[in-house]
């Protein structure tokens, strides 16, 4: 009930400065037309006022620019005297509009119109007052309002019962395509349509079931290949060792011997890497970062292959090579040039070039060589697992270069020289987070 008084008492203020607007603006005009040079008021205009003043329930007062009363009307229905009307008026500073006066209680709606002479000189205000708790309201008012709240709680029941089985209904088609995914059936999609919150966590789940089926086929390819590239050594050793129970090699054994241990050292070589790049990808802090510098990590991967490559006549040349210390781990990122120069020791003609420049929040290192280069279908899949190059062995160093460059946040791009030269050049990009 307090917030239908409030609203009464609003709508009663409304209307009645409007009311009080027009019949100040008729007496303002009436009166002004019975001037001269000064104020004179008629009887018999004034008596046509103030009948009217009492038929419409309101009180008049006309005010000097002195705050003196020079004429009131139909005080005695109001609770309020003619003097505070007036210390009122004067306290507005010849202020003309509507206001309202909280007094003994009760409000008051009053409209102040400025009168002036003949001449235009202002010489008083015409205030007309209306209290507002005796204005008759009308029952049609009260009705309406009461039928608008009816009105609106209808609609906002039917709109939360819509909106509500609509929403049910979504969640239940969610609730559908999560058991789908649990259950491992992508192909099976249900459509929702929404552009709300229901819709964007829609779209969310299907980027989540794409993002599994995806990483289901990779990890199902992983397995084939890696089944694949075990079985090779393993059936080359099974065919030695039956050879040499059946009596096959008789002669020469000690080759036959020397075939199996370089199978079984290939076997373990490529176990060993599908275990460490396994768990550079799903182990968690793995990394031992602490602050190395980089001329270290570059020596580090020079030191390990460069017997290797020294007998096969390729020189590695330390390019230009920033003095900044890493906050990495030195030893896997010493493990990612060590594989990039092994990988490149394959396709070099003379010479391996390795640099190191500081960019914005890291350092990017390139090595590069003057091999044929890379060819266009092989760049897309070059860090893919168990993908292997023209003269590529088992196809996972380049798999664990990008693990290690991912595990540190940074990058790695291949691409071929830019210099007019032919070659490769190998770029990993390692943030700088001290």
């Amino acid at each position: 009930m307090s917030f239908v008084s409030l609203f009464s008492e609003a709508y009663v203020v409304r209307e009645a400065g409007d009311q009080l607007r027009q019949y100040a603006d008729r007496i303002a005009i009436s009166l002004a037309s019975k001037q001269t040079s000064l104020p004179i008021f008629f009887d018999f205009v004034w008596d046509s006022i103030a009948r009217g003043i009492t038929e419409k329930n309101y009180s008049l007062a006309i005010i000097n620019d002195d705050a003196e009363l020079l004429r009131t009307s139909n005080f005695e229905i109001v609770d309020i005297s003619p003097e505070t009307l007036a210390e009122f008026i004067a306290s507005k500073n010849g202020q003309a509009g509507i206001f309202v006066m909280h007094e003994n209680r009760e409000t008051f709606v009053i409209c102040a119109r400025r009168l002036k002479t003949a001449s235009g000189d202002p010489y008083a205000t015409i205030a007309v007052l209306m209290q507002v708790d005796r204005y008759n309201f009308d029952n049609l008012l009260i009705f309406l309002f009461f039928a608008s709240i009816i009105a609106a709680s209808a609609i906002a029941v039917a709109s939360a019962v819509v909106f509500s089985g609509q929403l049910t209904k979504n969640i239940r088609k969610l609730q559908k395509r999560t058991e789908l995914i649990a259950n491992r059936k992508f192909d099976d999609t249900i459509v929702i349509n929404s552009n709300d919150e229901i819709g964007e966590l829609a779209n969310s789940i299907d980027s989540l079931a794409k993002s599994i089926e995806e990483y289901d086929k990779s990890q199902k390819v992983f397995l084939q290949n890696a089944s694949h590239e075990l079985r090779t050594p393993l059936m080359s050793i099974r065919g030695y060792v039956e050879g040499l129970r059946d009596g096959i090699f008789t002669k020469n054994t000690d080759e036959v011997y020397e075939s199996i241990l370089n199978q079984t050292a290939r076997l373990e070589k490529l176990v060993e890497d599908v275990m460490y790049l396994s768990k550079i990808e799903t182990t968690k802090d793995i990394l031992q970062l602490s602050p190395v510098s980089t001329d270290e990590i570059v020596d580090e991967a020079i030191e390990r292959v460069d017997g290797i490559a020294s007998s096969n006549g390729i020189r590695i040349v330390k390019g230009e090579v920033v003095k900044e210390e890493l906050v990495c781990d030195g030893d896997h990122l010493a493990t990612v040039f060590t594989n990039l120069f092994s990988n490149a020791l394959r396709y070099a003609k003379k010479t391996i070039v390795i640099e190191a420049c500081s960019v914005e929040k890291g350092v990017v290192f390139t090595v590069t060589d003057d091999g044929p280069g890379l060819r266009e279908d092989e760049m897309p899949h070059l860090f893919d697992r168990f993908y292997k190059g023209a003269s590529g062995k088992h196809g996972l160093g380049l798999a664990i270069v990008k693990a290690i460059a991912v595990a540190h946040k940074g990058t790695v791009e291949a691409y071929n020289r830019k210099d007019g030269q032919s070659g490769a050049v190998f770029e990993v990009f390692i943030p700088n987070e001290k």
